[in-house]
């Protein structure tokens, strides 16, 4: 074993896929799968998401919860029921953080119902009033909660180490890994595979454990049992565990050896409070393990251990000749080939009217320049996309032991590279608009009872969804081929836009408020909250990429010149609102009056 050189490789790797392999690797921290240590600087920083302070010491939420879940178990309904009660009223009486809140909002109300038990009393009512019976109250809270738990440690836990090595895997030897792998399981039909096969290793493990020094043995035995499923899922459990057994056979020490060399790492990891490991470190560690599963590998080919020939999945270690690509992929070749004898050289506009289109995305008036130019970038993209493939870029998927498909979309529909008209912004942010309304007047119905014209108009419609999906397709229209900076840029623009209004109106309006999100989870001064940003986040996502192109198709088969009337007037109605408004606000019970509002959001 060459350590030395493994390290360089990783090293080599890390840079070559750099911010990818930062992502898998602090998803992997999130779903507290590997490097969860990392985040323990921001768990200092929120001690009500884990826990709540006493005189007494730190009671744990999933200590709450397991023993609101063992009353239910011995049949001491009313003992849980006064746990619960208990419990959440120390949540009032410790939600003393103005940035944390635990009283109001989405975020809070689901992790105060997981750190004080009540989720397991309120399934346990919603059973006795389906079932009507006594026995059922107990044991149906007690089986739910028990399927959720393993659902979301099993499916998503456990399957995600072995998704995070398959990209890793791939990283190696392709210089594109897709965001699409993040998808593995389902992609390759063997979610359930992969599960069973993680769950039966741990259950060995949890056995093994018991007996202290063979659960150390057997950790490394089963090292590489997600390596060889990220290689080859179609595995059975059986052949996967014996396989990982036989590998690591006198390599044991060797693996326990080569742990301790980053032991210098972790401990600069909680010197940087979790910054080394996330930006470096972890990276680092998960790629050289990586190379070393791919040493194992070849020494286990190369002396015929039994079950080496159930790693078939021989693309990962050596790309496909041009042939046989292009004969896995004739439909794609045929397409590209197609695209390629017919697309046509568009120059990039240029001037003002370029400026607006590759800037903003905005087209004052039609322009054959733009339209020709983008139907030419699109065209190219997806040539590229299919190239990628062809070219051996990326992995091929359909040459995975467990197939994974691939469509070539041709179709420019909606595409999201593209710029709108005027009149079609305009009539977006009229939609947004009203969608917003419609949104916060529902939830407000829903909750209450009762009809709440929300904002501060009369009209429709609450400008702060307009404008944001507005701003969103304009100032953001560099980022579009970047969805994750589209996200963040999108939370970003979108909090400020949101603090920005909630202080003008505050200012303008002696000291009166439309929204306050005190109380919710991870706000800031009541004008932003996590929950809105994660909202606002999504749905830029989703404007951007699904719902402007296709109410921009929409709106394109109308009448130009109609459109145009149709837009002057609502623009005239607005501003006459807004002047109305501005000596007129509308106020009152579930608008301003938010305290009393159990649904008073944005505005």
């Amino acid at each position: 074993m060459n350590r030395k050189e493994m390290k360089i490789q990783a090293k080599r790797q890390l840079r070559r896929h750099y911010w990818m392999i930062v992502v898998i690797c602090l998803f992997a921290a999130f779903f507290g799968v590997e490097y969860s240590s990392s985040l323990w600087g921001i768990n200092l920083d929120i001690p009500s998401l884990a826990a709540t302070q006493t005189g007494e010491g730190r009671t744990q939420a999933s200590s709450n919860l397991s023993d609101v879940f063992q009353d239910f178990l011995l049949g001491r309904e009313d003992t849980a029921r006064q746990r619960v009660k208990l419990n959440q009223e120390q949540i009032v009486r410790n939600d003393t953080n103005a940035m944390f809140g635990r009283s109001r909002g989405v975020f809070a109300s689901l992790l105060n119902s997981f750190s004080s038990g009540a989720v397991i009393v309120s399934i346990a009512d919603a059973t006795r009033s389906i079932a009507h019976n006594a026995r059922a109250t107990v044991i149906v809270p007690v089986m739910v909660s028990m399927a959720v738990y393993l659902f979301v440690w099993l499916f998503i836990q456990q399957t995600y180490r072995v998704v995070m090595r398959r990209m890793l895997l791939e990283g190696r030897l392709y210089g594109r890994i897709p965001a699409s792998r993040f998808l593995y399981p389902l992609h390759t039909r063997q979610w359930p595979r992969m599960a069973w096969t993680m769950f039966v290793k741990n259950l060995f493990l949890s056995l093994w454990s018991l007996t202290i020094i063979g659960g150390i043995i057997k950790h490394y035995s089963y090292f590489l049992v997600p390596y060889i499923i990220a290689e080859n899922p179609t595995i059975g459990a059986a052949k996967a565990i014996g396989l990982s057994r036989r590998m690591m056979k006198g390599h044991k020490w060797e693996c326990f050896v080569a742990q301790l060399t980053f032991l210098g790492w972790h401990l600069l990891d909680i010197v940087t409070v979790g910054l080394s490991g996330i930006f470096y470190s972890n990276g680092y560690h998960a790629s050289f393990f990586t190379e070393y599963y791919v040493y194992l590998r070849a020494l286990a080919k190369r002396h015929g251990v039994e079950g080496s020939e159930l790693l078939c999945d021989t693309r990962l270690f050596a790309k496909a000749d041009a042939e046989e690509i292009r004969k896995a992929y004739a439909d794609v070749a045929e397409a590209v080939d197609q695209m390629r004898s017919t697309i046509v050289a568009a120059d990039r506009p240029r001037g003002f009217t370029g400026f607006l289109s590759q800037w903003l995305g905005i087209r004052i008036m039609h322009s054959n320049q733009v339209a020709r130019y983008e139907e030419y970038r699109e065209d190219s993209q997806q040539i590229r996309i299919g190239q990628e493939i062809l070219d051996g870029t990326v992995y091929p998927g359909r040459l995975a032991p467990a197939p994974m498909p691939f469509s070539f979309r041709e179709s420019r529909t909606i595409s999201a590279n593209r710029s709108y008209s005027l009149v079609n912004l305009i009539m977006m942010f009229f939609i947004f608009c009203f969608v917003g309304w419609v949104w916060e007047v529902s939830l407000a119905f829903i909750t209450e009872g009762t009809f709440v014209n929300r904002g501060t108009l009369h009209g429709p419609w609450l400008p702060i969804y307009g404008t944001g999906g507005t701003i969103i397709l304009t100032l953001l229209k560099r980022l579009r081929d970047k969805p994750a900076f589209e996200f963040a840029a999108a939370v970003v623009l979108c909090g400020c836009l949101e603090y920005f209004s909630s202080w003008y109106l505050e200012m303008t309006h002696d000291g009166q408020r439309w929204w306050d999100y005190t109380g919710y989870f991870l706000n800031l001064n009541g004008r932003i909250c996590a929950e809105g940003l994660l909202t606002f986040g999504l749905g830029g996502l989703a404007i951007v990429y699904l719902l402007a192109p296709a109410l921009d198709n929409l709106l394109s088969r109308i009448d130009a010149k109609k459109l145009g009337v149709v837009a002057v007037a609502l623009l005239a109605v607005y501003c006459m609102d807004q002047a109305y408004s501005a000596k007129h606000p509308n106020i009152g019970a579930g608008i301003t009056d938010y305290q009393d509002s159990s649904t008073a959001q944005v505005s």
